[in-house]
This record gives C-alpha cells, sequence and structure tokens, in this order.
C-alpha cells in the first residue's frame, strides 16, 4: 500500500512492455514536471515475463504487482493501492500521447472524470476499419441504452478524482470496467467530460485486446449495468424520467411539476424536501433543496444553488423559515414511526402552504399502474412503500399537524397533490 499521497498519479497497466517503458517513461517525466504539482509513475505489472518491471524500475517509476486478471484486475488494484488526489490511467504503447496528459489535468475543475475521447468534436481514431466500425457502435449502443451522455465510454486515457473511484465495488476483470466505472460513477453523482483526442497505432509489441472478443465482452455486461443503471437511487433517476423517451413517462413528470409550480406560485422562500433530482429545482430555482442520498444532491449541484444532505425528520433550519414547503413522492417512502409532518409545520410559517405528493392508493387506477411498473422496473423493491396513503387518510395526517387541505388534483387518477395551510 503507497502511503505517500501526491496529487496526481499516472498509472500505467503492462504486460510485457518493456521496450515501449523504455521511451515512454522519460517523457511522461518531461511532461509532468511542467505541471507544477506533486506526482508519481506506478507501474501495474500484470506478470510480464520480459524486462518491464526493471525498466519500469530503474526509470523512478513504482511498480505494482496486479491482483486479479485483466485490465480490469489491474485498474481495480491502481484504485485500491493508490492515494493521489488525480489518478491518470494510460496505455504504455504509445498509442496515448503523453503530452495529452496536460491536457487532461488542465480540465480537472470541470469534472471528476476526464476522458481522452476519440468520438468527441475534433476527435479521431486511427484503428484498423473492424475495430473503428465496433467500438463506435459499441459506444453508440451504451450510450443510448444506459443513458450516459459520453461518446467515447471505451477509452482507457482518463483522469480520475479520487472521490468517484472509491467504493464503487468493481467486478469486471476485462475491459468492460471502463463502463462498469463510468456507469457507477455517474449513477453516484459525478460529472464526466470528454477532451478531444487523436488515437494513434502501438509501437512495439501487440496489442492485447481482441476487436471481436473485445466486442463480446462488452455485450455481456451490458444487461447488469443497465439494471443499474435504472436504480431509484441513481443520482439522475428523477432527471431522467423528466426527459424520459417514453411519453408517458415524460408527460407525468411534467404534469407534477407543472401542478407544483402553479401551487408554489411566485413565493420566494420555497423548500423542497426530499429533492432528489426532480426538475423541481430547475423549475422553482428559489427552491432549496434537501435529500438524504448525497448522489442525488451531487448530480443537483450549481453555483449559486442551496442544497443540504438532511432527513425529513431532522430539518436544520429555524422555525417558520419558509412560506412554501414541498414534498413530492417522499412521504410514502417513509415508515409509520417517522414523522415528516412535525418538522414540515415547525419550519412553514403561520399560514405559510404545504404542498404533498404522493400516490393515492384509494385509487384502482394507482394500483394497477404499480403492478405494470413493479413488472418493468430492474431493482425495485416489491413495497418499496412502507406508508400507503390515501387522499382521505392524508387529509386526517395533515389536521393532526395543524394543516387545512385547500386543493388537491390528480395526475391520472393515481398521484395526488395536495395543497394544504398551515394553521394561523
Amino acid at each position: 500500500m503507497d502511503t505517500n499521497v501526491a496529487e496526481l498519479a499516472v498509472v500505467l497497466p503492462c504486460l510485457n512492455e518493456a521496450d515501449n517503458l523504455h521511451m515512454l517513461l522519460p517523457k511522461i517525466r518531461e511532461v509532468l514536471s511542467t505541471l507544477g504539482t506533486t506526482h508519481q509513475v506506478y507501474v501495474i505489472d500484470g506478470g510480464s515475463e520480459d524486462d518491464t518491471v526493471s525498466v519500469a524500475e530503474s526509470l523512478g517509476a513504482v511498480v505494482i504487482r496486479q491482483r486479479g486478471g485483466g485490465y480490469g484486475g489491474a485498474i481495480r488494484t491502481a484504485f485500491e493501492d493508490i492515494r493521489a488526489t488525480w489518478l491518470l490511467t494510460m496505455d504504455a504503447d504509445f498509442s496515448h500521447h503523453p503530452v495529452f496528459i496536460k491536457y487532461l489535468f488542465a480540465r480537472r475543475h470541470e469534472g471528476e472524470i476526464i476522458i481522452a475521447s476519440r468520438y468527441a468534436a475534433q476527435g479521431y481514431g486511427e484503428m484498423p476499419w473492424s475495430r473503428k466500425v465496433l467500438s463506435y457502435t459499441l459506444n453508440r449502443v451504451f450510450g443510448l441504452i444506459l443513458s450516459l451522455n459520453v461518446r467515447d465510454l471505451s477509452s482507457g486515457f482518463r483522469l480520475y478524482h479520487r472521490n468517484a473511484i472509491s467504493k464503487l465495488d468493481l467486478q469486471y476483470e476485462t475491459y468492460a470496467v471502463l463502463q462498469e466505472i463510468l456507469t457507477k460513477a455517474w449513477c453516484r453523482g459525478y460529472r464526466v467530460v470528454e477532451e478531444p483526442f487523436h488515437y494513434l497505432p502501438r509501437r512495439h509489441g501487440s496489442s492485447h485486446a481482441r476487436v471481436f472478443k473485445f466486442g463480446l465482452v462488452y455485450l455481456q455486461s451490458l444487461y447488469t449495468l443497465w439494471a443499474y443503471r435504472n436504480s431509484l437511487q441513481s443520482a439522475d433517476y428523477e432527471a431522467r424520467a423528466f426527459y424520459s423517451r417514453i411519453p408517458l413517462q415524460r408527460w407525468w413528470q411534467r404534469r407534477r411539476c407543472l401542478m407544483l409550480r402553479d401551487f408554489i406560485g411566485d413565493r420566494m422562500r420555497v423548500l423542497d424536501i426530499g429533492c432528489g433530482s426532480s426538475q423541481l429545482l430547475n423549475n422553482v430555482p428559489q427552491a432549496v433543496g434537501t435529500d438524504t442520498n448525497p448522489a442525488k444532491l451531487r448530480f443537483m449541484r450549481r453555483p449559486a444553488r442551496t442544497l443540504i444532505n438532511a432527513s425529513a425528520c431532522a430539518l436544520p433550519f429555524p422555525d417558520n423559515a419558509f412560506e412554501v414547503i414541498v414534498a413530492s413522492q417522499l412521504v410514502e417512502h417513509l415508515p409509520g414511526s417517522d414523522d415528516p409532518f412535525a418538522e414540515m409545520a415547525r419550519c412553514l410559517e403561520p399560514g405559510g402552504t404545504l404542498i404533498i405528493g404522493t400516490p393515492d392508493y384509494g385509487r384502482r387506477r394507482w394500483r394497477v399502474i404499480k403492478r405494470v411498473y413493479d413488472t418493468v422496473q430492474p431493482g425495485v423493491p416489491a413495497d418499496r412503500h412502507p406508508s400507503k396513503y390515501t387522499l382521505e387518510t392524508l387529509g386526517k395526517r395533515l389536521e393532526q399537524s395543524g394543516f387545512k387541505i385547500q386543493d388537491y388534483r390528480h395526475i391520472l387518477g393515481a398521484e395526488v397533490i395536495v395543497k394544504a395551510k398551515k394553521d394561523l
């Protein structure tokens, strides 16, 4: 385990790359010396039978013996053992030009993962036609199915912030680990940026990636990553629904936002409890958002936006702080032993507006929709709503906490949005 914490670590997964390392390592050192930051070069050796280890050590690189097989094993070893703030992974065969390190490092303030991209505007890959067609097709298919706004998901030339790669629990030992990293980091709310890059052929040795085998292992991972991507805990789960390619889902989300916005009106002191990645924060930019899922808050971050990691049952605000409090798609997820209504009443000014949105379990239409939804949605618990409200039971609960219902609306007769007034 390395104990020296540099700002930047350059990581080279290697298998019999001695010839390339003779030329590559001095050039990497030359580039790193211009960055004005602490740095170290690491070679992750996968059991080389040539002079890879001795050459690397003689040229000042730290050699770490790879644990696990394949490219994924090398990446996992690097992520576990190297404590640098930023880790840059690149090939050791000159297909990734060392000068490009400074291009990636220069964009580190724009995101937590910076990709040298062959498919971004002004990017290019000098590859045999068969590999080019397969690579482009796989990247398009993965990007579409996983809803990742990334053009080059298979580039291994990347800069990672330590936070984005910690605790990812990587499973793949193949090159599919590249998509696994992006999918899991994206689902945790981290930002991915692409820098246009020209991919060049190898100088020495032969590629360890075979074209069709390469494509097959990617496709084998697709369903697992798709299920992970569509988890309710995914950072952008609600945002994706708002922009969904499924017309009904998209309409439902936008209808909900419209109703909430109408009930909020032009009030300025607004709190959205359990905001997730709902687009209400973009519809109502004056709102303060709270959630217990840091990934969703991370996804919704903006320089001027106030987001707080807090429970609905322990809000970190003074009494009477808000004119309007919104809790959409929240109360059904809380067990009956929790009491968010008391906290909402405390933080809302007298005469203020409380807006609650929840499935109406008194309506048959919701029960039918839920049955269909549970069938098609991967990874959703069979009973994900421990508290099942009807319009009537919700009204009684609100009255007990000092609220009176003023208005309510249904979405397709299944979800109810209630506007209530706090007693003066």
